[in-house]
């Protein structure tokens, strides 16, 4: 019977197998293998010598492109390589280097290919990137600076959108604090000194500023030295919603913008899909009343107090009022034709330019007491021809929005409203228009929309308006004779 017998038989020597020999040896460290490339059906991995991987693949022109990241592991990288490949098969597949451009750049390309817009839209949204888009702004948790600007498009994604709205948003809240308060702190001091504002509640002729005249002075103390009304006026809140205004715009630019370059195939897709963020969120703003506009044109300067009247009850925005010259105004027929605006734009002269849209190309008829308002003014302030202006300064010259504003500020101070700008007018003529019977589509029409949505944001509801539409709702109730037994307790 045959034995098994070791082919080799372990040594009972002290001395050190060959393996143990090795253990105790110093150990000498390898160099890190530079790369371990891996073979895939779309491209190929790679392993760097910081140990982690890069997918590259060739791409559409025959051009080895690697893949924008690195991946933790062999499995990460090839995921990405078939996940672009699906892409492919879809049609969907966008290669890393394109969209490599910065929005700031790409944006600025939008904008000057936009050819439809009017140079007032255009500057607006110019602005808008410099102020937004383009600005570093503070997240308000992390204080992190967010530019988008400086993004590539390519690196931009709903998360670093929603980052910039957030950090937007803190900034328009900051932004109108200041405004409001450094508006207080003019209001105030233009009514520092107490006589002054005085003189003007009764009837005397003062300047704004210097040197009031003894005068003055003399019956302010006789009168005993009244305190100025718009010294005790509270703060003024700030206007938080005209803030989120603002956002809201530049987010609806921004949209447009990657739109666009979505459409051009630099984006796999759209990152701006934050719901309600493209919301204008403007605060209900309360028209004049038909009273407060004559007392507020009363205290205009008499060159323009029809201006007031006609703005308020044609409905025309700033800029195509103040462009209406003679052969723009039928007297006889009662018709304003709008063929054209004035347009300011910063760091610019003043120009006539088309309208704000297509739609805003259009014929407005004026009531008859407006009208006749307006043939007065003409006879005494328009000069003669057909191309003089019909709302101008003294030498002829169209008046800027500065000068607009400061003169209708004023006169509406000594109304109580404090609240009304000049574009308020266009919205004060929208609802007394609807308010008698106006139709959205009349509407849209008369001031010169070219949708019945941005129509509706013109109109205001009045308690009046919602009193006599609860009284008509009365009239269809059943008498109580005929109520059922619920309705017989409250009539």
């Amino acid at each position: 019977m045959s034995t098994f017998t070791p082919r080799h038989t372990p040594s009972t020597s002290t001395e050190a197998t060959p393996s143990t020999a090795q253990d105790d040896a110093p150990k000498v460290r390898r160099a890190p293998r530079r790369s371990r490339a891996r073979r895939a059906s779309f491209g190929s991995t790679r392993q760097l010598a910081s140990g982690r991987w890069q997918a590259r693949y060739l791409d559409s022109d025959g051009t080895r492109r690697s893949a924008p990241r690195t991946f933790a592991t062999a499995r990460d990288a090839e995921d990405w390589l078939a996940t672009s490949r699906a892409d492919l098969l879809r049609g969907q597949w966008h290669s890393p280097s394109v969209g490599a451009v910065p929005l700031a750049t790409y944006a600025g390309d939008y904008l000057a290919e936009r050819v439809d817009l009017s140079d007032n839209t255009l500057s607006g949204y110019r602005r808008m990137l410099r102020l937004w888009l383009c600005a570093d702004l503070i997240h308000p948790a992390s204080g992190r600076r967010v530019n988008l600007g400086r993004l590539q498009l390519r690196e931009i994604t709903t998360a670093s959108v929603r980052e910039w709205h957030s950090a937007a948003l803190a900034t328009a809240l900051a932004r109108s604090v200041a405004r409001t308060e450094a508006s207080d702190r003019h209001r105030r001091s233009r009514a520092l000194h107490a006589a002054r504002v005085w003189a003007r509640e009764h009837g005397h002729t003062v300047s704004t500023t210097g040197r009031l005249p003894e005068a003055v002075l003399s019956a302010w103390r006789e009168a005993g030295e009244p305190a100025a009304a718009t010294l005790a006026l509270p703060p003024t809140e700030p206007e938080r919603n005209e803030g989120h205004a603002q956002v809201a715009h530049a987010y609806s630019l921004l949209r447009s913008i990657l739109g666009t370059a979505h459409r051009d195939g630099l984006i796999p897709a759209n990152p701006c899909t934050l719901r309600g963020a493209g919301v204008i969120k403007s605060r209900e703003r309360v028209p004049a009343t038909p009273t407060e506009v004559a007392r507020i044109a009363e205290h205009m300067p008499d060159r323009f107090a029809a201006a007031v009247i006609v703005a308020a009850y044609s409905g025309l925005r700033a800029g195509e009022l103040f462009g209406l010259t003679r052969a723009h105004v039928d007297l006889s027929a009662g018709i304003l034709r709008v063929e054209r605006a004035l347009v300011e734009i910063r760091g610019e002269s003043l120009r006539f330019g088309p309208p704000k849209t297509a739609s805003s190309l259009r014929t407005v008829h004026l009531p008859s007491p407006v009208t006749a308002v307006l043939a007065e003014h003409m006879a005494h302030h328009a000069a003669p021809g057909p191309d003089a202006l019909i709302f101008a300064r003294e030498d002829r010259r169209p008046v800027i929005a500065a000068e607009r504003t400061k003169m209708f500020r004023d006169a509406c101070s000594h109304v109580g409203r404090h609240d009304l700008r000049w574009h308020d007018l266009r919205h004060t003529g929208a609802t007394i228009a609807a308010q008698n019977g106006a139709s959205l589509r009349e509407l849209q029409a008369r001031l010169g929309h070219s949708t019945v949505s941005a129509a509706m944001r013109y109109q205001h509801a009045t308690t009046e308006r919602d009193r006599e539409l609860a009284d008509r709702m009365a009239a269809v109730i059943p008498t109580p004779q005929d109520a059922p037994t619920v309705l017989r307790s409250v009539r």
